[in-house]
């Protein structure tokens, strides 16, 4: 896109190319009041999305809000034709929700917190694709059926089983030294 001085309102108010940006009911005098809260619907703009795959294919998803930033909408069409698509918007089309970059394994950016209601045994679809796909079993696990993906997805990701001897150690297979998992910056989440 060519926008060397692209950034977020909320790191520099000033931005010639502003990406991300105060909602406009946002009221910066009154923090908290004003924020986007709660459980919120997200409709699937596609059926061509990894993201709408792991939720099951639904054609909408309620998850929570907490965040006072949005995509610029000045910008979307552009973002679009790089290759960022927006799969998933709110109940009235305007705000982007959850985004898909092409020509990846999995990058996926969502506007609201999965990891409220994402449990240890059960992680939330967004976790579970990074999780799939940095143990390199995404695509496997995508062809499934809805009944096989719920015989036990955690199976699919557990490391060798501890062992039975009592007098040796406790131990499990260590993470691939690049594994990470990040949460977006700021509270656009992109």
């Amino acid at each position: 896109m060519g926008l060397m001085d692209a950034d977020s309102t909320e790191f520099d108010p000033t931005s010639k190319s502003p990406l991300v940006i105060e909602m406009p009911e946002h009221n910066p005098g009154n923090l908290g009041g004003t924020m986007r809260l709660g459980k919120r619907a997200t409709i699937f703009e596609t059926e061509a999305s990894t993201i709408k795959n792991l939720y099951g294919n639904h054609d909408r998803v309620e998850e929570r809000h907490r965040h006072r930033y949005e995509v610029n909408p000045a910008y979307i069409e552009q973002l679009e034709a790089k290759g960022m698509r927006f799969v998933g918007k709110d109940d009235a089309g305007n705000r982007m929700e959850i985004m898909e970059l092409d020509n990846q394994p999995y990058f996926v950016g969502v506007q609201f917190h999965p990891e409220y209601l994402s449990r240890p045994l059960k992680p939330s679809p967004p976790y579970l694709g990074l999780l799939l796909a940095a143990s390199g079993k995404l695509d496997s696990y995508l062809k499934q059926s809805q009944e096989e993906r719920s015989k036990s997805v955690i199976s699919e990701l557990d490391s060798p089983p501890l062992s039975a001897d009592e007098d040796s150690p406790r131990k499990r297979a260590s993470l691939p030294v690049n594994f990470a998992c990040t949460h977006g910056a700021g509270d656009a989440g992109f």
